[in-house]
């Protein structure tokens, strides 16, 4: 059964309704980007403005896609489904719209993810928030990149919005929004904008937003329980029998803002209603994920500090990113990071490069083996496994390097991540373990 069968098993097509389009500003949902992490190298942030400057730059890069000409990919099918999120799916569940994303691109599947300008705004407004800081952060840095490549991420635009305006931000009188309701206001007005055009779903732990946007007739996703999933987006995007033949991941544990932090993963449910198409070694790879809250926190620090280092890098080497991994630049002899393509590194990578240029602080652990992926490298291990000292060297010598680097990422960074490694280790631990 092809892809556009068995999505027509699941929803209705959604009417236009009587707004006319001169023109389909969707047309296309993959767009081209030369060199994302080369595009622009920042100079240093000064303290305290890194996520604004972060948020800024997406607002301002999902506004120049629709000001410009867009050297765009294939066209777009009928088909396409629009996701727009919430904040608090953003600050929740980052970790399931990424592996969402993922599997949505590997598969090529028509599905382009939105985020409404307001929400940009509301990601600025936790950084002073001390348990969302960090999940604030995490967020905005995993957008504008993915914003940056123009594949399935994109921003709302001022234009695009049912407004007699012409701009999101402007209300009756030319008011900036501000309350907390009429940011879900302009949530629903993003929705509406897009349901116009293709069938669109809001993505929301709001029940109030969720009940509001119905009433508009947008269809909604909305986490009914703790254990969400990128197989529940699927399912309610294509039904569960496509969500299944397309093998989008089933739950498992990641470290998010909850009281109790201490989960352990459910067993998998039994697809009753469709073929057991998933049950083979592709599956095997969820039942290792762990579920220790230090284990899942430890993933969340690599993951990001490695964007940020790598960031780092790309504006201290400049145009040199460039001949990394190239055959003709590198000798035998040459470090190991300049044999790698840039897009390859990680964080042992960059810390070797950063080190050739400047010293790195001395601590132990080392920052890099702090920073491997656990059993990649020779000493690295789970986080659960690293003392409580452990951990809080290892983060004093990330933020040593931002201050020796005037690197303001990584210096705002350094804080948001403390909190919740002290919140962790205050918290009665289950015996170690999967």
């Amino acid at each position: 059964m092809s892809f556009s069968n068995l999505l027509s098993l699941q929803q209705p097509s959604v009417g236009n309704g009587d707004f006319k389009h001169s023109e389909d500003p969707i047309a296309h949902h993959s767009f081209k980007f030369k060199c994302p992490l080369l595009r622009e190298i920042a100079a240093p942030s000064p303290p305290s403005t890194h996520l604004f400057e972060t948020l800024k730059s997406i607002d301002e890069f999902s506004n120049s896609l629709t000001l410009r000409d867009v050297e765009m990919q294939a066209p777009l099918s009928e088909e396409l489904t629009v996701v727009v999120l919430d904040t608090n799916i953003l600050l929740d569940y980052l970790d399931v719209i990424q592996v969402f994303v993922t599997e949505v691109e590997e598969r090529g599947l028509p599905v382009l993810i939105i985020i409404p300008g307001v929400v940009i705004y509301e990601l600025d407004g936790q950084k002073n928030r001390e348990r969302l800081s960090w999940f604030a952060r995490r967020a905005s840095s995993w957008l504008l990149k993915k914003v940056k490549e123009r594949r399935s991420v994109k921003g709302q635009a001022l234009n695009e919005t049912c407004k007699a305006s012409g701009n999101w931000k402007k209300r009756d009188l030319d008011a900036e929004f501000a309350s907390e309701r009429s940011n879900d206001s302009l949530i629903i007005d993003c929705c509406k904008y897009f349901l116009r055009q293709r069938r669109t779903f809001l993505c929301s732990k709001d029940k109030l937003l969720i009940v509001e946007a119905e009433s508009e007739f947008v269809l909604t996703i909305s986490p009914s329980r703790n254990t969400f999933s990128s197989r529940d987006i699927a399912e309610a995007l294509f039904g569960a029998e496509a969500a299944a033949r397309f093998k989008f991941s089933k739950y498992h544990a990641t470290y998010r803002n909850l009281e109790n932090l201490i989960q352990v993963a459910p067993a998998p449910e039994p697809d009753d209603d469709v073929m057991d198409v998933d049950d083979d070694a592709s599956s095997v790879p969820q039942l290792l994920q762990p579920s220790h809250s230090l284990d899942l926190l430890h993933v969340q620090v690599i993951d990001y500090f490695t964007g940020l280092l790598l960031e780092l890098v790309a504006r201290v080497a400049g145009p040199d990113v460039r001949s990394f991994g190239c055959s003709n630049s590198a000798s035998k002899h040459a470090p190991s990071y300049s044999r790698k393509n840039f897009a390859t590194w990680g964080a042992v990578d960059c810390l070797d490069y950063l080190g050739a240029k400047k010293r790195l602080p001395r601590t132990s652990p080392r920052v890099d083996t702090f920073m491997t992926r656990p059993y990649e490298g020779v000493g690295a291990r789970r986080g659960q496994d690293w003392s409580r000292r452990d951990w809080e060297t290892a983060l004093k010598g990330l933020g040593e390097i931002g201050d020796d680097w005037q690197e303001g990422s990584i210096r705002e960074s350094v804080p948001a991540a403390e909190l919740h490694i002290s919140r962790v280790f205050a918290m009665p631990m289950r015996p170690t373990g999967l």
